[in-house]
């Protein structure tokens, strides 16, 4: 199956040792969130393995098109399905940057002629529970 999404998560990796083997696992989890339909879904998707999931390149607010298979399996009378990701594309057109890019709006301060932003400010409590729109 493929799905497009916008990475909203990437989870903390998990290390497993194999009782059988005692092979050492790593499962990494990103949640995307469905870009072409009108109620978007969220989908976490699993990649067994620390190098395969670092190919992905796999960003927050990345749009990808992601490869997957459907898995159920039982333990204990219960079922549980995953989404295994075997392929991630990015389709946003944007390449993975080693250091953030300030925002437009912090490149522009102080530039003659573009304004800087104003603090706003502080009024009483009451005003805290305000809506600030």
């Amino acid at each position: 199956m493929e799905i497009s999404v916008k990475i909203i998560s990437i989870l903390p990796a998990q290390s497993f040792t194999s009782a059988k083997n005692g092979n050492v696992y790593v499962r990494n989890t990103f949640v995307g969130e469905t870009t072409n339909t009108q109620y978007p879904r969220k989908i976490a998707f699993v990649v067994m393995g620390d190098e395969k999931f670092k190919q992905m390149g796999i960003v927050v607010g990345g749009v990808y098109n992601v490869s997957f298979d459907v898995e159920s399996r039982e333990w204990k009378e219960r079922w549980f399905t995953e989404a295994q990701a075997w392929r991630a594309q990015r389709i946003d057109g944007q390449v993975q940057q080693s250091s953030p890019q300030p925002a437009p709006a912090q490149q522009m301060a102080g530039v003659q002629g573009v304004p800087q932003a104003s603090p706003q400010p502080q009024g009483n409590s009451q005003d805290a529970d305000a809506l600030p729109f």
